[in-house]
Order: structure tokens, then sequence, then C-alpha cells
């Protein structure tokens, strides 16, 4: 009987000390990724009251980055998906970006393979990166806004 239990024992003491397969091994993200899921938003531009149109995602870098909030700037890394359209670029598809009504000072798109963004991408291979600057407002809530040149547009609310 106390072999059994020694023997018991001893399993169990070099399971116990083995390394674990736990759910966070798959979670490790840098800090600048985590962020950038906290800052990032999502919305969508119907058509026929539920035919999704446009996608559009935007994740606010002055609360990323340090040295980002210090310009004078906001600056936004924007993602737009056109699910029914040949093009994905919002200058040919007529869209523009706003923010609190007041047009970027720059606007250039981004590749997916940029080194400077890879973290923010959102898993979108389809759609378009934008880097969207604006002069620096003195509000505390900025809407950025997606429009066409009809009534279609998308708001999305962060906090500065």
């Amino acid at each position: 009987m106390y072999k059994i239990l020694f023997l018991i024992f001893i399993s169990l003491f070099f399971v116990s000390c083995s390394s674990k397969n736990n759910a966070f091994k798959y979670f490790e993200k840098d800090e600048v990724e985590t962020k950038g899921v906290q800052y990032t938003k999502k919305t969508d531009i119907l058509i026929n009251g539920n035919e999704v149109d446009v996608i559009f995602w935007a994740t606010y870098l002055n609360k990323i980055d340090k040295k980002i909030s210090d310009t004078n700037e906001e600056l936004f890394l924007v993602s737009v998906y056109f699910t029914n359209k040949e093009s994905q670029d919002i200058f040919e598809n007529n869209y523009s970006f706003l923010l609190n009504g007041i047009e970027p000072t720059s606007l250039e798109k981004v590749e997916k393979d940029n080194e400077n963004f890879k973290s923010l991408m959102l898993k979108n291979n389809w759609g378009k990166y934008y880097l969207v600057k604006f002069t620096s407002q003195d509000v505390y809530t900025l809407t950025i806004q997606l429009k066409d040149k009809g009534s279609n547009s998308a708001l999305l609310n962060f906090e500065k």
C-alpha cells in the first residue's frame, strides 16, 4: 500500500513541477498592441436597412504613444473596407474623413507590411489603411467621420 502511495506522490510531484500549458501563453502581446486594441473602434455604414456597405475601423494613436500626444496633431490609423466595390480606395469611392467637422491636414496610405504600424493593424486583408492627421483640438470628445458625397456616413467617438 505504501509503495502505491509513494508512486502516486512522486508522479504528482513531477507533474506539478512541469511547465504548464495555460491559455495566457497565447495572449502575450506587447504594450503597443494592447493599447491599440483598447483605443480602436469599429462601425459600419448600412444600406437598405441592414446590408453592410462599408466597414470602418479607427485607432486613436495619440493615446497609444506619448510622443504622438505631445504633438499639435490628432492622429488616427484608419482602415476602410468597401464590401461590394472593386476598388478599396476612399477617393475612387468618393469618401472622405472629418474630425469634429474639420477636414484632415494630411492623409496617406499605409501599406500592410509597414513596420511602424504592424502591431496596430487589424487582420484586415481586404481593406486599405490610412494615416489621417488633423490639427489638434481643444475638446474632450473627438468624433471622426467617414462620409460620402451623399448622405452615407459613419461616426466613431474617442475621448481625448
